[in-house]
């Protein structure tokens, strides 16, 4: 897995806030705390999305009728 760095500008308030919360929650530094957010964000969406279509899909809204290969790439594309 590649590794890039990237760099963020953010307000001195949530910065001090973000070291609190590193300090209280046991994170190592900010990096393992950002990477962790990005992470739990990235995945809770997609969850969440999925889920939401799986419901549209059950209930028969807004979503058209596919086979499962045709289903399968419609997911894939969001």
């Amino acid at each position: 897995m590649a590794i890039k760095q990237i760099s963020v500008t953010i307000p001195d308030v949530i910065l001090d806030a973000s070291h609190d919360y590193c300090r209280q929650y046991g994170y190592r530094n900010m990096q393992e705390f950002i990477v962790d957010l990005l992470r739990k964000k990235v995945l809770f969406e997609n969850v969440q999305r999925y889920n939401e279509i799986e419901e549209r899909m059950k209930m028969g809204k807004g979503v058209k009728r596919m086979n499962q290969n045709d289903a399968i790439k419609y997911l894939k594309g969001l």
